[in-house]
């Protein structure tokens, strides 16, 4: 969006793309509630998908502990799964026979097989995801204006994710090998390349001091191709590899601090540090701390904030209140939702009306691929 000035400058307006599951959806990506049906229905049809001994470990957990019958499986909500578990871990308490010890060996099974239905689903050579590739493009394209020096230049786009999938990652920084563009995807925290040799991961100021640019994508929960050292807490990330889930088969160590204390070299084995549906949500994690303190910044500078398929619920109370404390009276919303039925778009226009008060909101119900073609396609008649 932009808007003249006086002395006939232009002045770049920012737009802030908030997402959640319902903007990867439409390209295959199961939603939370659906993902322990999935996985079911996956080790059913083939359980060499999983690791047996995982697998079984989270089944007992959800019979034994949680006392679910198999035919309900599919109804269990994953933040009753992780709550119980985190608040025992944080307090050093047993929870229903699971002692202390052994329930970070039961979260990161119940860890596992969700990351493992997700890689799964989203492998299926049917899943197409051309409006996420437009996206992407859309979203390089934009950033651009900030090569060549322009760094002094506000961004005009930037994207806050709260999904752990990689389906836009993994097409922005197609997008820019294609044009080949001096850019990288910035994640906006202390990011470094699982491989040494792998110059697509570069953090985002590095580029533009070589008169690159960055295209800023801020994942809030973490992602699927990244795992964190317990030690120096780098983040290591690679590109179309969902490392988070590779890990568990073939363990890798931090490559820096190998290197820094050689003596102890192997012994600092690469996490998954995703952060996982609960109503007690830890984010003292400095790497996450980071992501979010930008977050809030982005956020100040929007001049239009457009969520596309994320539902604002009651549970995502750091979001809620991170937009309450950091957006603009004069903000611009949007929401985009995919919705047909007229009491459902009513109660959605009540729900967000009830968060952001007298702003100005516009609604969009027909999804996240027709409203990025719409875009792209606006997109491209200003241009001409």
């Amino acid at each position: 969006m932009v808007e003249c000035c006086p002395k006939d400058k232009r002045k770049i307006m920012k737009t802030v793309y908030i997402l959640g599951a319902g903007f990867s959806v439409e390209a295959g990506a199961p939603t939370q509630a659906s993902l322990i049906g999935k996985a079911f229905e996956l080790y059913t049809e083939n359980s060499s998908n999983y690791d047996e001994k995982r697998f079984e470990l989270f089944k007992n957990f959800l019979i034994k502990q949680l006392n679910i019958a198999e035919e309900q499986f599919s109804n269990v909500e994953l933040e009753d799964i992780f709550t119980p578990l985190d608040r025992c871990f944080s307090d050093s308490i047993q929870y229903r026979g699971i002692g202390f010890g052994e329930i970070m060996e039961v979260r990161e099974a119940i860890f596992y097989v969700v990351g493992q239905t997700i890689l799964l689903i989203l492998n299926d050579p049917s899943v197409s995801k051309e409006y996420i590739n437009k996206f992407a493009r859309y979203l390089t394209e934009k950033s651009s204006v900030r090569m060549s020096g322009a760094y002094h230049e506000k961004d005009p786009v930037s994207v806050i994710s709260a999904n752990w999938d990689i389906l836009l990652d993994n097409s922005i920084n197609d997008s820019i090998r294609e044009g080949k563009y001096n850019a990288v995807v910035d994640y906006c925290c202390y990011i470094s390349s699982k491989n040494k040799d792998d110059d697509s991961i570069k953090p985002g100021l590095e580029i533009l001091g070589t008169g690159g640019f960055n295209v800023k994508l801020l994942k809030l929960h973490g992602s699927l191709n990244w795992l964190q050292c317990p030690r120096c807490m780098r983040i290591y990330a690679t590109f179309n590899t969902k490392e988070g889930i590779h890990n568990f088969k073939d363990p890798k160590s931090c490559r820096h601090c190998d290197i820094n204390f050689s003596e102890e070299k192997g012994n600092h084995v690469l996490v998954s540090n995703l952060i996982m549906p609960t109503f007690i949500k830890d984010l003292s994690n400095p790497q996450y701390k980071i992501i979010w303190q930008n977050a809030g910044i982005e956020i100040s500078e929007a001049s239009r904030l457009v969520f596309i398929g994320y539902s604002l619920s009651s549970a995502d109370f750091e979001m809620k209140q991170l937009l309450s404390r950091m957006a603009r009276k004069n903000v611009e919303i949007e929401v985009v939702d995919s919705c047909k039925n007229p009491d459902a778009k009513e109660a959605v226009e009540k729900h967000w009306k009830r968060f952001f008060g007298n702003r100005s909101i516009t609604y969009h119900f027909d999804g996240a691929e027709d409203y990025v073609e719409k875009l792209v396609k606006q997109t491209t008649l200003l241009h001409k």
